[in-house]
């Protein structure tokens, strides 16, 4: 009998499409093992969860919902692009069935591209969480993360849900996110960051692959990660993550593997989508061509659309 994956993921309203175009990525590339999806949200309509519910179980997956209560966000601390629902991964550990020991999250902006099995099997020990490091963080200073350690990216996550548990790590996190809430730049990634500094286990970039691989300094990349697992991540991630505010569903997003999820959205019910607000988008290309050039704009695309 097959071991099931445990698979975590929240959102709002907001993103049910884009949780529906990873969730088929995921399934996709999964087709041989058994995955029980945990979706977690304070305000999905019930519309909304019976589509998400439809998407697992055409794939014969298991699905359940938990319902959050929308207080325990209410002083929680957002700005730019990101909603509430980002802190919805803090209670994951604490709301999920008792009987799970571990589970994977997954972010709902990224793209599954390979088989997770051997992510699932990977070995953290009694470390809390395992993670992958964010390439561009310096502010160690900021939430006082002594500067010999790392800091990790919280889209993807090991949650060692046991240890979890036994720290009481839920409550310790909503009141550093209170305390500190004229610190935090990246929400709820900060506090666990600030936390668990050295309470987490260092997985290859593969796993996550987010958008500071093709924007940062090929030599400071590979102080992070190493010359080999940053060349496997770019060129043959097992997930993308599109970090950043600018993701692929926006007209002007220049991501190299933007086109992965149109690939998966062409199998969902959003197959039709087309972009919003073309005419403006528009004109703000008309705008960069001024400004950099007809010339230099047509390349920097033809580069990107070569690359995808």
């Amino acid at each position: 009998m097959k071991s099931t994956i445990h698979i975590a993921c929240a959102a709002d309203n907001t993103y049910v499409q884009h949780t529906g175009v990873m969730l088929t990525s995921l399934f996709e590339n999964n087709s041989n093992n058994a995955m029980h999806i945990h979706f977690f949200s304070a305000d999905f309509t019930d519309e909304n969860k019976l589509i998400i519910e439809k998407i697992v179980k055409s794939y014969n997956q298991n699905f359940s919902f938990y319902l959050l209560d929308k207080e325990l966000f209410k002083d929680c601390f957002v700005s730019h692009h990101v909603s509430y629902a980002t802190y919805y991964r803090v209670v994951i550990p604490q709301e999920i069935n008792p009987e799970i020991t571990r589970v994977l999250y997954l972010d709902t902006d990224i793209i599954v591209c390979k088989n997770l099995l051997e992510l699932w099997n990977t070995d953290i020990g009694n470390a809390v969480l395992g993670a992958i490091k964010e390439p561009s963080f310096t502010e160690f200073d900021r939430i006082q993360i002594p500067p010999t350690y790392s800091y990790f990216n919280a889209g993807i996550l090991i949650m060692n849900v046991v240890e979890w548990r036994k720290q009481n790590l839920t409550s310790t996190l909503f009141s550093f996110i209170k305390s500190y809430q004229n610190k935090l730049t990246f929400w709820d990634q900060d506090a666990l960051n600030a936390n668990l500094f050295n309470q987490w286990k260092t997985l290859s970039p593969k796993w996550n692959q987010q958008s500071a691989l093709f924007e940062m300094p090929r030599e400071k990349l590979i102080a992070v990660y190493g010359e080999k697992e940053l060349d496997e991540a770019i060129k043959n991630p097992c997930i993308i993550h599109y970090t950043g505010s600018s993701k692929p569903w926006d007209y002007l997003n220049l991501h190299p593997y933007k086109n992965e999820y149109f690939n998966y959205l062409k199998k969902t019910i959003w197959e039709n989508y087309r972009f919003k607000n073309v005419a403006a988008t528009k004109r703000i290309q008309k705008l960069l061509m001024r400004i950099i050039g007809v010339k230099r704009f047509q390349k920097i695309v033809s580069i990107v659309s070569q690359s995808s």
